[in-house]
């Protein structure tokens, strides 16, 4: 119970609480009680299952994989991706890299740019150890012109070691160029300048090329002719769906200079 008092000394009017100690303790007891209550609820079980880190937002959609895989089911394309990310290793589901290739061109399509670059890693190194060049090169261009710099550099690696394609340093040169000034982790330009040395016109139209690709990189086309079809003069096909929106993950496999060199693979994004 609370009172109010008003008090008379030296011509001044003074108030003042007078609160029942009962009162006090009471309230400092259920404050206490209420503390711990909360303290309690937020408490995590001690033997608490491991989520999958998988989505983007504040928290996971999925914490199991066989949640991963009914989201990626229903054609959700960071479930997708990441699906396809463990069929292509092996990590925790059989290694299948047909699968791999399906649910990467899915995630794709959904938004997930870096599908592109993924699946034309897939068809590069073959799905049985026969490569498939041409289609690799068209997903890297789609990758190359979204953004992804290890794209870039992989269609620059491609063309000065004629995988697939007639060699061409000064295009080679210039994506590689294009790849470098993004921050892709490669001294292959250094590499192919040095090859060029002698040769400064060269040098100087793959960077004057260089500076027309990055002018309006979203339309830029690789100029390559394909081996088979080099005597014809056929064009080289670099064109696949469009993505529009920003990639989501980190690429991973840099192609060597030449075939024979073991394929640089960083981390897991």
């Amino acid at each position: 119970m609370l009172r109010l008092f008003f008090a008379q000394e030296s011509g001044e009017t003074r108030s003042f609480w007078d609160i029942r100690p009962g009162a006090v303790l009471l309230s400092l007891l259920c404050l206490t009680s209420a503390t711990a209550f909360a303290a309690k609820k937020k408490t995590e079980p001690a033997d608490a299952l491991p989520q999958l880190i998988s989505t983007k937002g504040s928290g996971p959609k999925w914490t199991t994989l066989e949640q991963l895989k009914q989201f990626a089911a229903k054609g959700d394309p960071q479930a997708c991706f990441e699906l396809a990310d463990r069929s292509a290793e092996g990590d925790g589901v059989p290694r299948d890299l047909k699968q791999a290739a399906v649910l990467f061109e899915q995630a794709a399509k959904g938004g997930v740019t870096n599908g592109w670059f993924r699946l034309g890693k897939i068809y590069h190194d073959g799905f049985d150890g026969a490569p498939d060049y041409g289609r690799a090169l068209d997903h890297f261009t789609t990758a190359a012109k979204i953004g992804v710099v290890e794209a870039q550099h992989n269609i620059g690696a491609m063309l000065v070691s004629a995988r697939g394609v007639k060699r061409d340093y000064i295009e080679g040169l210039a994506w590689l160029i294009v790849a470098k000034k993004s921050g892709a982790a490669s001294d292959a330009e250094t590499q192919v300048r040095a090859r060029l040395a002698k040769r400064p016109a060269d040098i100087a139209a793959a960077e004057t090329r260089a500076v027309e690709i990055a002018r309006d990189l979203p339309h830029a086309m690789v100029h390559a002719t394909r081996r088979s079809a080099a005597a014809a003069g056929k064009p080289l096909a670099t064109s696949a769906p469009a993505a529009d929106k920003p990639p989501v993950a980190t690429p991973k496999g840099l192609l060597p200079m030449t075939p024979a060199t073991p394929v640089v693979t960083p981390g897991k994004p």
